[in-house]
């Protein structure tokens, strides 16, 4: 089994346990019926015995030798959502916005931009340097035109001592800019992950079976030098052997709990396994 997913296993989960109703399977028109509601509070209560997952535990991050970047160590996909992951990681934003309080909002995708910022460093110094001679040459052509109005149309000078800074400003930075995008232009880190796989047909039976006692089903995975982008070495390829994590929100919080780690099977072993029919002899 992965080491990292091993230790994360070990290390932020406990036992606990977990009352829940079964969740009738009935269509959105019957849950909104009063019978629909009354037979939804009726429904026994369950005792779920399971890990309870620290999501803390995904705050790990890893540097890449060659960039310098710092890394997500792990990826959480959603049973329910796309195959691929992309955040694109700038000096200033991550995008997408990620929900406060959901799985994934605990990687630390903050310590990725850090570093992002550290190899954007000259830039940021040329646009530091750049601001204090916007604020100068502002000044400096403000007073000249100021001075100049008032010397011949003094009807001018107050639209001129108000529209010369904007104007002169908008004009500076557009310059500048241009030019340092050409001299020194700024890196960005699209960063990309990707999930192939099939899980197991017990594996599969026992999310089917939890997703009715639950909100969310997840995939916890081992990232570390999986991550794709250009400003990356090639990915290592690694046999997954992921977390199954569900999430249930209680009240205002949700609470996260481990259901199953296990290997995923190949097309061929999948095929083998639900559809192979032994021969008969007659």
């Amino acid at each position: 089994m992965n080491q990292n997913l091993d230790l994360l296993r070990q290390n932020f989960t406990r036992p606990a346990s977990v009352l829940s109703n079964r969740r009738p399977d009935l269509f959105r028109l019957e849950k909104k019926s009063q019978q629909g509601k009354r037979l939804i509070n009726k429904v026994p209560k369950e005792t779920l015995y399971l890990q309870d997952f620290d999501p803390y535990g995904l705050y790990q991050s890893y540097r890449d030798e060659k960039t310098g970047l710092e890394l997500p160590v792990f990826a959480v996909f959603d049973l329910e959502g796309e195959q691929q992951l992309s955040y694109e990681i700038t000096p200033d934003s991550v995008s997408p916005f990620v929900e406060p309080g959901s799985l994934s909002s605990y990687l630390p995708l903050q310590k990725t931009q850090t570093s992002v910022r550290e190899i954007n460093k000259s830039r940021v110094k040329a646009d530091n340097v750049v601001a204090k001679w916007h604020f100068v040459l502002g000044i400096l052509v403000t007073v000249g035109l100021f001075v100049f109005a008032l010397g011949r149309i003094p009807d001018l000078a107050i639209p001129v001592l108000f529209g010369a800074p904007l104007l002169t400003a908008v004009l500076i930075h557009l310059a500048s800019q241009l030019i340092l995008n050409r001299l020194s232009p700024r890196s960005k880190l699209l960063l990309r992950g990707e999930f192939d796989g099939l899980l197991p047909r017990p594996v599969r039976e026992r999310a089917r079976a939890a997703k009715s006692h639950f909100d969310h089903l997840y995939l916890i995975v081992d990232q570390q030098r999986r991550w794709k982008s250009t400003l990356l070495p090639d990915p290592m390829p690694r046999v997954l052997d992921p977390l199954l994590i569900a999430e249930r929100k209680e009240g205002r919080q949700r609470k996260f709990y481990l259901i199953d780690q296990f290997d995923l099977t190949g097309a061929e072993q999948y095929l083998a396994d639900e559809f192979a029919s032994k021969t008969r002899v007659l």
